[in-house]
């Protein structure tokens, strides 16, 4: 099964997510995978060197990403498409099945993931934080929907 998280520009939070969801699937030995994308039309942009420090805080090395906007072909490649915002899961239900579709908060009791761009280490910190958390419900959501 394959998972898409999808922010603003792809260099912060869903890279972050897309690490931290692959660096514990795999640590389950699950069978799932997991990509990221933008809803800005962002090409080629190397994950901000504050998301990557965060991760390493979680103990995920050697992450690389380069930015990506959604396309037609992701989210139909895609078993489930998580957001980061209320805002970006409307902007893509327009364009994608409901039910392969979810914001963020729909997992985490923290609501809307706050983007840390253009602040401290420890906005990026928090961030990692808060996604480690919501992925750890995000996981048995999709083993039970998806009967994995």
């Amino acid at each position: 099964m394959k998972v898409l998280f999808v922010c603003t520009g792809n260099t912060c939070r869903s890279p972050m997510a897309q690490a931290i969801f692959t660096h514990k699937a795999k640590e389950q030995k699950l069978d799932m995978t997991a990509d990221s994308a933008a809803i800005s039309l962002t090409y080629g942009e190397r994950v901000n060197p504050k998301a990557i420090e965060a991760l390493k805080k979680l103990g995920i090395t050697g992450f690389s990403h380069l930015s990506q906007p959604v396309t037609p072909q992701l989210i139909d490649e895609s078993d489930f498409i998580v957001t980061m915002t209320w805002q970006q899961r409307a902007a893509l239900a327009a364009i994608t099945d409901d039910g392969k579709l979810a914001a963020f908060c729909e997992f985490s009791p923290s609501g809307d993931v706050p983007d840390p761009y253009g602040q401290d280490q420890e906005a990026y910190d928090k961030c990692a934080q808060t996604l480690a958390k919501g992925i750890d419900l995000l996981i048995p959501y999709l083993k039970g929907r998806f009967l994995l």
